[in-house]
């Protein structure tokens, strides 16, 4: 998992630029765009700045069509919540590996600051994420296929006075009162139904997604080596809102 800045962060530094619309009105499900040497922009995030602040559920069609068997090769959406805590869920490939992986943490500024600035006590009361093993389990995708992300709110839920774990192999932190979070699933799973459907699923005492983006990453030597994805435009379910969802239909590219 790496760290990203905040929505509200690039919106000040002015790093956003361009606007893209859907041809001939609202897009369909076939509407895509590319993030990767082919699309002719070297910026590898997209942001969707049009929409309401209250979302409940996003989606998402992805096919990787570059990835290198090196470092990290990271194709997610990432969601942020109101509370100032944001999270990231998609296939990667580490190192060789292919897996998934759905985490978070508190945005402290964004990059390296918000692991270095981690604060697991007072973290919990904001975010919990999921072990390991449910976190960043092994997800057999392949280069060329296409796939779907969903990012949704759950039920919520109430974990006793304890002893929790924010993230990974953090400390373990003692916490004396009972506290009141939502489930946030993500799931993973091939678009043609063939394949495994991975589920995992945090815990964030928002009960919304103020906003969201898409991006490919790249790291520890991948970088500049023609890393390629095509993604759908996103699908979201806002908060009271009824029916199959709105696709959105402007994104920014940063």
């Amino acid at each position: 998992m790496k760290c990203h800045h905040s929505f509200k962060s690039l919106l000040t530094l002015g790093i956003l630029v361009g606007v893209i619309q859907a041809a001939h009105g609202a897009p369909t499900e076939s509407s895509t765009f590319v993030i990767g040497p082919e699309s002719g922009d070297p910026h590898s995030h997209a942001a969707f700045p049009q929409l309401p602040n209250e979302i409940i559920k996003v989606t998402s069609h992805v096919r990787v069509t570059n990835a290198v068997n090196q470092g990290l090769n990271f194709f997610a959406i990432q969601v942020n919540f109101p509370n100032q805590t944001w999270a990231h869920g998609g296939p990667q490939l580490v190192g060789g590996k292919y897996q998934m992986n759905w985490g978070g943490l508190v945005s402290r500024g964004g990059r390296a600051t918000d692991y270095r600035e981690e604060n697991p006590a007072s973290d919990l009361l904001l975010m919990q994420n999921a072990k390991d093993s449910e976190r960043s389990a092994p997800y057999a995708w392949v280069v060329g296929k296409e796939y779907v992300l969903t990012i949704e709110r759950g039920k919520q839920v109430t974990f006793p006075p304890g002893q929790y774990v924010f993230i990974g192999s953090g400390p373990v932190v003692s916490l004396p009162n009972v506290r009141t979070m939502w489930e946030w699933k993500f799931t993973l799973k091939a678009a043609d139904g063939h394949g495994p459907v991975q589920v995992s699923t945090l815990y964030d005492a928002a009960d919304r997604i103020s906003s969201f983006y898409i991006w490919n990453e790249c790291g520890y030597g991948s970088c500049n080596k023609g890393q390629s994805a095509i993604w759908s435009m996103p699908v979201y379910t806002a908060l009271g809102a009824s029916g199959q969802g709105e696709h959105a239909q402007v994104f920014r590219r940063f």
